[in-house]
């Protein structure tokens, strides 16, 4: 029972905040839907600990690995005979961090329903993902208007990461069975 009752005291605190904040409805529709994913009862079904832990690591790699990318065109320029730009960096900077809490706040969630969603799947499995991945990238249009473009390309290598570290734990399992 105590349990239950500060569950639902944090929950309404947290619906609170959001509904009565400043936001744009489509804001506060997106972060009720996360806030939604960790109730007991649905993220018993979303949430283990592995598959948390997998995806909190995909999120980081493509962080990294995107702003990797956009470090490498800040460095061409250096390379090109032009001077040091910080504030390029400190932009490379600023969105290796946005990309992070966009992945871990949007992108976890969104894996973890993709998961659940396509558990039964075994033939297009792969196929069915990508397309919940795409999907919820294109949904964040509504929050973030023409800047979902980015969104979809971190949806897409946040989804790759994903694939890739589930295909590494499944062969360390089975090897770890065989032995």
């Amino acid at each position: 029972m105590y349990k239950v009752f500060l569950y639902s005291l944090v929950f309404s605190i947290l619906a609170f905040i959001v509904w009565g904040s400043f936001f744009e409805i489509e804001i506060k529709i997106a972060l009720s839907l996360i806030m939604l994913t960790f109730l007991p009862a649905i993220s018993k079904r979303l949430y283990s600990w592995d598959a948390t832990i997998r995806k909190i690591k995909a999120a980081l790699y493509a962080s990294l690995f995107l702003t990797g990318f956009a470090l490498l065109l800040s460095i061409g320029s250096i390379i090109k005979g032009q001077h040091i730009d910080f504030a390029s960096l400190w932009f490379t900077l600023f969105l290796f961090l946005i990309f992070l809490l966009g992945s871990v706040v949007y992108g976890v969630p969104v894996s973890s329903f993709s998961d659940l969603a396509t558990a039964r799947v075994t033939r297009y499995r792969f196929a069915l993902a990508f397309i919940v991945h795409l999907g919820f990238g294109l949904i964040s249009y509504l929050f973030l208007g023409p800047l979902m473009y980015f969104a979809m390309i971190v949806a897409v290598v946040f989804f790759l990461f994903d694939e890739f570290l589930r295909k590494q734990t499944s062969k360390h399992r089975e090897t770890k069975m065989a032995t």
